[in-house]
This record gives C-alpha cells, structure tokens and sequence, in this order.
C-alpha cells in the first residue's frame, strides 16, 4: 500500500501556484506490518523496509564499522515496552553483515548508572546478539568532549571509529518532548550522568527541544528503524502502557518518520517542537506533502491512537510563562514506598542530590526544597514506584499519575 500524505489546499489563494513535490523530491518513509517479535515476522518487516528505501548497500558499504544504536532506557525487559525489542536489534545486526559491514558495536547509555552485564542482560541484547560476530559496546570508558552549540558533550573514544549509526528507538510517548523515536534517540549517544544536568538546565519543552536538536545534528543517524510493534501510551518514556501498533516504520529521514509516527498520535508534526525546529534546520522534512509513506502498515499505524502524555499540559504553558506558572501549578515527584525496592537507582542520577536514604525506614526521601522537577527520578526507577503529582500552589494535589509499571 501507498500513501501520500498532502495538506490540503486553500481555496481561492492568492499568488504564484504552489509547486508539487515529484516523488524524488520526497522522503520516503516505509511502514511494514509486523504482527509479532517472532523472528519471521521481523525478518519480513525488515526485508519490507530496506527494499523501500533502496537497500542497506545504499548505507553501509563493505569493510565499514556500523554502531547500530537501539533505546535501552535502562534494564527494563522487553515486555515492558520500554527498549527497543532484542528481535529488531539482532535481524538489523545480521541484515548490517550481509551488507559488508566488517565489525558491527551495538550499545546505548541508560539514564541511571547501570552495570553493563546488568543493563545488557535484562534488556535481552546479550541473548540477541549470541552466534553473531557483534560486540556490545560500553559508555563506562574513557570520553572525549564534543562541541554541541553552547553545551559540551562527552562521547565513548571509541565512536570516533564508527562510520555509520544505524538508529533503532522505541515509539513511545514522553512526558516532555510529546513523544520520542528518531530524532531523541540519539540523546542517547550521551552519557547517563550528563543527562540529567541537561535536564536541568532546559527544563520547558522548547529548550529542551531545541537541544535535542543540536545533538541530533551533531550525530545524524544514516538509517532509522523505529520499533512500533509494541508501542508505549500515556505517561512514557518509561511508566507508560504498553499498546500493540504492530508495526515497523524506517527511513534516511528521522525527521519525516518521526512526522509519520505523529499519526499514531493523532497529532500534527508541526505541534511537536522538536519536529518543527528540526525541519526548519533543513534536518529533514516535516511537511506531509514532502513526504512519502510507503508499505503494508501504513493503515495500521492510521487505525491506532496512543494516548497522550503529561506534556498535552505543558505545551499548553507559553515559554515566557513557564518559569511563572510554577508558582500556581506544579508537577512534583513522589515515591510510593510500598513499590520500591530500595535499589538507590532514584538518589544516583538526582543532579542536585535532593534524594537521601531516611535513617528509620530506609526509603528514599525527596528534599523538597532542593528538589528541581527534572523528572529524572522518575525516569529512572525501574519499579514505577515514583509518580508525577500536580499540585496548585504548591501543596493542593489536582491530579495523581497512577502507576504505570506493566505487570507481567
């Protein structure tokens, strides 16, 4: 199936005609139907959407090192729907070899320090990656710093030997940045603990979309494959609901897939700032009548409607406002002891340290005074046990985020 996405015209306008883009002149973005992570079902999808886009000889030409770069968020296990499936990453690995690839890395830094073995093992990628000659590849080594518009990031000594990053994210939606797949997945690329002093220092949608873009710049991924057979709903990037879409979108433009992926949200692109201020840095398109949507899923991914996160409330707060409107409402932390597991995760990756262990319980304890809303806490506990509470005027609690860990 074939579908062009076109905004429709406006009647009567006035002044030279608007010139059509021919289909070369488009981004083409592949949806493939996926049922399951059965291996069959990806290897289809897969082959679907590298035959779209012209091939992975297109991207990766022989004796080439290829970092192929999925989410792994943290040590979630698969049916969370948190990291990208292991299925995706080793059919994309073995896909990488036959095209001539001669050493294939495979890896991403989480957002709370976690032991490689530990974040490898419960993510499946070390299962995933058995009998093929990939290595995973470690962000607990020696970096060098990268100027990234006014901020410096640090990356691994060894990215510098890669010669093309084939990016693999999750499609989720997220509590800041509306949703993230091709364009955030490469925050990853930066270190855990740096991640949460971005968080920071760009605190509103906005700042922190126009970062994200500088870093998406900086590391532009020659391929993207979104994983959305298992997409997450509600309050992601990590306490979200799991919701089957049963596809896989990709394409040489993260910009237009992620425009495509909106559909999935039943959301304009040029709602999305990370979308609309990556286009209009000539990043990718946004625009639907320059893009392409090609393939077997492209009615599924339209027949599907993720609910929204917290950020429908943010994005509603203009920039000029948002250092104000705390003062009225506020978006504050909260542990529920009973589902924490004193692991500690939450008070490592706290940027102003206003996590401490309370001496009689032994629970982690929020500062409030010192505390900043960045949200990284609770981005990082794998248990779903601190929840997202707005309050107005500081101590009269409007609404409460139910825990949105997935059983299994």
């Amino acid at each position: 199936m074939t579908l062009t996405f076109r905004v429709n015209p406006k009647p009567e306008s006035v002044g030279p005609p608007v010139r059509t883009p021919s289909p070369s002149d488009r981004s083409r973005v592949a949806v493939a139907a996926c049922p399951s992570y059965s291996p069959g079902d990806v290897q289809k999808a897969l082959q679907e959407i590298l035959q779209a886009i012209g091939g992975l000889s297109s991207v990766i030409k022989p004796g080439q090192t290829v970092l192929v770069k999925p989410n792994l968020f943290g040590d979630h296990p698969p049916d969370h729907a948190v990291t990208t499936h292991p299925e995706l990453v080793r059919q994309v690995v073995l896909a990488c070899f036959d095209a001539g690839a001669v050493r294939v890395w495979v890896g991403d830094s989480p957002v709370a320090i976690t032991p490689d073995e530990r974040l490898w093992t419960g993510t499946g990628m070390t299962a995933a990656l058995a009998g093929t000659a990939a290595d995973l590849k470690s962000w607990q080594v020696k970096q060098s710093p990268v100027k990234c518009g006014d901020d410096v990031l640090t990356l691994p000594e060894w990215f510098a030997k890669v010669d093309v990053v084939v990016s693999l994210p999750k499609l989720k939606t997220h509590s800041l940045t509306t949703l993230t797949c091709g364009l955030k997945n490469v925050y990853g690329m930066v270190s855990g603990p740096a991640k949460s002093r971005f968080h920071v220092k760009y605190t509103s949608p906005l700042t922190m979309s126009g970062f994200l873009v500088n870093v998406f710049s900086l590391i532009k991924p020659q391929l993207t494959i979104a994983d959305a057979v298992v997409a997450m709903e509600g309050n992601g990037p990590a306490h979200g609901q799991p919701l089957p879409v049963g596809v896989l979108l990709g394409s040489r433009d993260a910009v237009a897939l992620d425009s495509v992926a909106c559909t999935a949200l039943s959301i304009q692109p040029s709602s999305v700032p990370m979308i609309q201020m990556a286009a209009a840095a000539s990043l990718g398109r946004m625009n639907r009548d320059e893009i392409e949507a090609v393939g077997s899923g492209v009615s599924r991914l339209q027949s599907v409607s993720l609910k929204p996160s917290m950020a429908r409330y943010l994005s509603r707060i203009p920039e000029p406002l948002f250092k104000l409107a705390p003062r009225l409402f506020r978006m504050r932390p909260r542990i529920k002891n009973r589902f924490c597991s004193k692991c500690g995760a939450c008070a490592g990756i706290c940027p102003k340290k206003a996590i401490q262990e309370d001496g009689r319980s032994g629970f982690p304890a929020i500062n409030r005074s010192a505390c900043f809303d960045c949200f990284c806490c609770v981005e990082s506990c794998p248990n779903g046990a601190i929840a997202v509470q707005l309050y107005l005027a500081g101590f009269i609690c409007l609404s409460r985020q139910r825990r949105g860990k997935t059983q299994k």
